[in-house]
């Protein structure tokens, strides 16, 4: 019970975080960091945008490991069920696209608050991070510096390489490379959560504590 409670915690986190990228989307400003290097991929490569997102979360991870971060069951299951909801929500249409500057940043502001708290929500089932959050954390840690200020320099390294590839940039990128990291900071410092200090379930452990609940 106890890991389904988690695993419900941790769908809910990926829902949330889903539709606040897809609001994002749809604010047409410009695209936050990892939207605008996955639309870019999905252009270039001729790919959909949570395939594109597959590959990101894949490379993401990678990067992460090398800098000594363990992943779980969590990570694995974020990089499918989130590009699966991103694409679900895109087909469905029930989020539509804004067409004025006003109601762009309205959604937009909208969407990043939505994938601080999905974030938020899943980092807290402890099963493993997302792959770009096991990144921010992996970073915080090795260079003992802030989650957000780490999430900051990722994405505006991520954002020159989406740009490169055909992603769109605009004032809402802005807004989302200079806010995001800072609603981070701001959300978890009211939420009282310390991202960097939560241990994460490898998929070792996690094995090891559903063998030993079984017996």
């Amino acid at each position: 019970m106890q890991y389904l409670r988690r695993l419900l915690r941790l769908t809910l986190g990926m829902l949330v975080s889903a539709v606040g990228i897809v609001m994002m989307l749809q604010a047409n400003i410009g695209l936050e960091p990892w939207s605008v290097l996955q639309q870019g991929m999905s252009q270039t490569l001729g790919i959909s945008y949570g395939t594109a997102s597959v590959i990101v979360g894949g490379a993401a991870i990678l990067a992460a490991a090398l800098c000594g971060e363990r992943f779980g069951f969590g990570t694995i299951i974020n990089i499918v069920f989130c590009a699966v909801f991103i694409d679900g929500l895109l087909w469905l249409g029930w989020i539509p696209q804004m067409n004025s500057l006003p109601s762009g940043l309205l959604m937009l502001c909208g969407g990043l608050e939505l994938l601080v708290i999905g974030t938020w929500l899943y980092l807290r089932a402890a099963l493993g991070a997302g792959p770009r959050d096991a990144l921010m954390v992996a970073l915080a840690r090795k260079t003992h510096r802030s989650v957000g200020l780490c999430r900051a320099f990722v994405e505006v390294f991520v954002i020159v390489i989406g740009f490169w590839l055909g992603g769109q940039v605009g004032v809402g990128t802005l807004v989302s490379a200079v806010g995001l990291g800072s609603l981070f900071n701001l959300n978890f410092h009211l939420l009282g959560f310390r991202a960097a200090e939560l241990h994460q379930e490898s998929m070792s452990e996690t094995l090891k504590a559903l063998r030993k609940g079984s017996v």
